[in-house]
């Protein structure tokens, strides 16, 4: 991982722990949904493709059952 995105990673990490000691719901989603985006970046495109397409197969599927 570069080191760039590790420093990212850490940042948002520490937001998120901050807003939530400070009782700051918002902002700690926020900053858990920033972290979750720079992971993303960091993963194989076709894994992160994969993935969708699996959704996209279940949302059909519980869809189709209602």
């Amino acid at each position: 991982m570069a080191i760039d995105q590790q420093r990212r990673l850490q940042q948002a990490a520490a937001q998120a722990h901050e807003a939530q000691d400070q009782g700051d719901h918002a902002g700690e989603i926020a900053a858990w949904r920033r972290y979750h985006l720079i992971e993303d970046a960091l993963r194989d495109p076709q894994e992160l493709l994969d993935e969708g397409v699996a959704l996209s197969k279940v949302a059909i599927d519980l869809w189709l059952q209602r």
